[in-house]
């Protein structure tokens, strides 16, 4: 079995107030909405940059269409 295929693959999104976040793309049920339950699994952007050689970041415009 190939590890890449289950890489979860991350997305940019933003809350309801602005704040960026970082989240798992296979928890959100729309990247460009997110609600406050689906933060729980979600890095705040700030602190994604110790992790950033580790996570598969994606644009979430490419996912989303």
């Amino acid at each position: 079995m190939n590890p890449k295929n289950n890489e979860t693959v991350y997305v940019n999104v933003k809350d309801m107030a602005g704040n960026d976040f970082v989240c798992p793309l296979n928890e959100l049920r729309d990247v460009k909405t997110i609600g406050d339950g689906e933060l729980e699994n979600c890095f705040e952007d700030d602190a994604v940059g110790r992790y950033a050689g580790q996570l598969k970041i994606v644009d979430n415009d490419e996912e989303s269409g």
